[in-house]
């Protein structure tokens, strides 16, 4: 993985870390408030649901006394008219089912149709509990609950009759069903109601499944989950009613599902997810913000050590500032310059050379190198052609050391007044191998080097030492030929006069197309027109050659301010 993804990676890594942890945190404490709120509320419930049942059972034991009082009306040997007393009792305390119990017998009874007339709900007289037959043995109020079989669990209260005139013993009995319909009355909304004595299961609402007891306190009844309150515990609430005479508390429990938990866990993923979502775009763009910012400092320094491999000995970085990639770059400019001053020394060296072997070199390369780099110049205004800081460097190398490979060939040959022989011809056109051949093995100039081989190629392949023709020519090698034959022209040789520049304008365009590249020839003629006297000068304040000629040839301000990584 490059070393940018590698930012990246590790901002969004960051970024999500910090968001699940936050997200973690953040969802503890909604759920802990959350379930403390639902607990309370539940709690809440089964408190409103347990003073209901208290009324009732308060209701249950008035409507037992006043039956009694009822009873001690009641003409004996009527039957139909205890009856219908006791149904008007019914009516007027809404309760289910009364009896009344002539010592160790029933004698008389009535229910309402809608809830107490199964018969499972008659009284077992005298009840099992033995703390409760005591204390109806001994005349007193007793409170129970009946349970048994199949049948539904009920509530009975049991007031003893005022002794009558026969001297015989009554009790009055008032049932109330612990049935669905009374549940759930006591907490509507709730998702499970149930009464229990002590730990027995009384009733349930609604129904357990089928085939768990119905007495059973560990007996559970399904609630519906769905989403993610399946994750959750159900909340429970008990809350006690009254203790019975039995010695058994009776207490409501209620169970609902962790909605509200459910609720709030799907709200914190969903607000998790955005956040992670929103996260790692931002971690995506400041990373890769971040990465550009370090990376750039680097990819230029890459950059920079790719160029000077390549031979762009010109190159030069910006500056970083006060830190490590700062001292990098600081280090790297020192040793592009001291590999610079090698390399401009030893192509000073060569052109001094070269500048030795005859009277009019000096000038000669000097104006040549001025004017090919004007030349690229009047070929990018046109859109004929592009060079970049490397190309114009190369182009500059090679323009002053076009003819070093003269330096093999006799000076009387290269200074002879007269035309050549066949010998000395054959000498003199192998200058542009040997030229080439010296530059390669400086290293790093390869690019400038075939320039030179190929300085000598004409555009219709009647050149030396290939025969190349047309765009098989690199572009430069065309410059310095047109521009090597234009100062040839316009400047006093041994073997030649003087001609002025309109001549060998006029001689330039006669061989365009055969000797020289018709482009060239018109950016050529572009430059010399636009500044005639400039290129007539023997000194120059511009290109390559001054650095030649520099105490410090190191400093961005030379040669196009020494080109730097990054511009075209």
């Amino acid at each position: 993985m490059k070393l940018r993804g590698q930012l990246i990676l590790s901002h969004v890594v960051l970024v999500l870390t910090g968001t699940l942890l936050i997200g973690t945190v953040n969802l503890f404490l909604a759920l802990r408030s959350t379930a403390d709120s639902e607990k309370l509320a539940l709690a809440r419930t089964a408190a409103v649901g347990a003073n209901q049942l208290q009324q009732r059972l308060d209701a249950l034991r008035r409507a037992a006394h006043e039956s009694a009082t009822l009873v001690t009306r009641l003409p004996e040997g009527s039957p139909v008219g205890a009856t219908v007393a006791l149904n008007e009792l019914l009516q007027r305390y809404r309760c289910e089912r009364v009896e009344v119990f002539t010592g160790l017998s029933r004698s008389a009874s009535a229910y309402r149709w809608e809830r107490g007339s199964d018969p499972l709900l008659h009284t077992h007289w005298l009840p099992a509990e033995p703390r409760v037959a005591t204390r109806i043995a001994s005349g007193q109020d007793a409170t129970w609950v009946q349970s048994g079989g199949s049948g539904p669990a009920s509530l009975k209260v049991c007031v003893p009759v005022p002794a009558t005139h026969a001297g015989q013993k009554k009790w009055v009995v008032v049932t109330e069903p612990l049935d669905g319909l009374l549940l759930s009355t006591l907490a509507p909304g709730v998702a499970s109601v149930a009464l229990l004595a002590g730990d027995r299961l009384l009733s349930r609402w609604p129904a357990p499944a089928t085939g768990a007891p119905e007495g059973s306190a560990t007996a559970k009844t399904p609630l519906a989950a769905g989403g993610f309150e399946r994750f959750f515990e159900p909340v429970r609430a008990s809350r006690a009613i009254t203790v019975l005479d039995s010695g058994q508390p009776l207490s409501l429990r209620l169970e609902d599902p962790a909605v509200a938990s459910a609720v709030a866990l799907t709200r914190s993923v969903r607000a998790w997810f955005l956040i992670a979502l929103g996260g790692l775009l931002v971690a995506g763009v400041l990373g890769s913000g971040v990465a550009a910012r370090l990376l750039a400092p680097l990819q230029a320094l890459l950059d920079g050590t790719a160029a000077m491999a390549r031979g762009h000995l010109m190159v030069r970085l910006p500056p970083q500032g006060r830190n490590e990639l700062g001292a990098l770059t600081v280090e790297f400019n020192r040793m592009a310059d001291e590999l610079r001053r090698t390399y401009m020394g030893v192509i000073a060296t060569l052109a001094e050379v070269v500048e030795a072997k005859s009277h009019f070199t000096r000038e000669h390369i000097e104006r040549v190198e001025r004017l090919a780099m004007a030349t690229a110049d009047a070929l990018e205004r046109r859109g004929w052609a592009r060079f970049s800081s490397q190309r114009r460097f190369t182009l500059s190398v090679a323009a002053v050391l076009h003819d070093v490979g003269k330096i093999s060939i006799s000076g009387d040959i290269l200074n002879k007044s007269g035309p050549l022989d066949d010998g000395e011809r054959r000498e003199i056109l192998t200058h542009p191998e040997r030229g080439a051949l010296i530059v390669e093995r400086m290293g790093k100039l390869g690019a400038a080097a075939e320039i030179i081989r190929c300085a000598h190629e004409h555009f219709d392949g009647s050149g030396y030492p290939r025969g190349l023709k047309g765009e098989e020519i690199p572009i430069e090698a065309r410059i310095i030929l047109a521009v090597d034959a234009y100062d040839a022209m316009t400047a006093d040789r041994p073997y030649s006069q003087r001609r002025s520049p309109e001549e060998a304008i006029a001689e330039l365009r006669a061989e365009a197309g055969r000797q020289f590249d018709p482009v060239v020839v018109e950016a050529l003629i572009d430059a010399v027109q636009a500044s005639p006297d400039r290129w007539a000068a023997s000194s120059s304040d511009t290109g390559l050659y001054r650095l030649l000629n520099s105490d410090n040839f190191s400093t961005p301000s030379d040669f196009n301010a020494l080109p730097r990584v990054g511009r075209g």
